[in-house]
């Protein structure tokens, strides 16, 4: 189930992003109409999985503003695929196999929390910046226009995720996050979040799906 692949080779396209024409157009309208669907619930989620992780403090990281999905090529809106397929759905794994390793892994998934997340990784769709690092970060993507002379060096590292995936009470979470940091190891992992006494996301489980086969430069 698990792959072994380079991920430390998209930060070299993804900081290709930063390349573009500041000048260039603003994103689209419909960009933020895709940006407004990531709700608040949905950052205490990736948040909660950020605390969950940890980089060097000197990190200087890009987020990819495109959620993944579970597509592969042409049928991928990605602009970065990973052996032609979104990093959560590396071949030959399908959703139906990441389903059935999950329900082993966590017998207190439910299946509406899955259903609920295989559907809304049909597509991806843009995020906003309400992140919470622990280190320096920046949203990227091919719809981003940055002034390069305001940074002081290049781009660290990278961070990916998944939409959400929620239970009807929204007390039960899937999420899939992949990093790559230079000099910590490059990987890709599903995780279980439950909402506790204190309406607090926690972990309740973590499966990794893929990982580098080192450390990053």
């Amino acid at each position: 189930m698990k792959n072994y692949v380079a991920l430390g080779a998209l930060i070299a396209v993804f900081s290709g992003f930063f390349l573009l024409d500041s000048a260039s157009a603003s994103p689209q309208a419909t960009n933020q109409v895709e940006a407004d669907q990531i709700t608040d619930e949905d950052y205490g989620i990736y948040n909660a999985v950020l605390n969950e992780v940890r980089f060097p403090k000197e990190a200087d990281v890009l987020i990819l503003d495109d959620t993944l999905d579970f597509k592969c090529g042409a049928d991928s809106q990605l602009p970065i695929l990973l052996n032609g397929c979104s990093p959560m759905i590396l071949p030959p794994n399908t959703p139906k196999e990441i389903n059935q390793l999950l329900r082993q892994s966590w017998p207190k998934m439910e299946k509406q929390t899955w259903d609920n997340f295989e559907r809304v990784n049909s597509k991806s769709v843009k995020l906003r910046d309400a992140f919470a690092t622990s280190c320096k970060h920046e949203l990227a993507g091919d719809d981003i226009h940055h002034d390069d002379s305001k940074r002081s060096g290049t781009p660290s590292g990278a961070f990916y995720f998944s939409r959400v995936g929620f239970n009807a009470q929204k007390t039960q979470a899937i999420v899939f996050f992949a990093s790559y940091v230079d000099h910590v190891p490059s990987t890709g992992d599903y995780f279980l979040l439950g909402l506790n006494k204190e309406k607090q996301w926690k972990l309740r489980g973590r499966v990794n799906e893929l990982e580098s086969d080192g450390k990053g430069s």
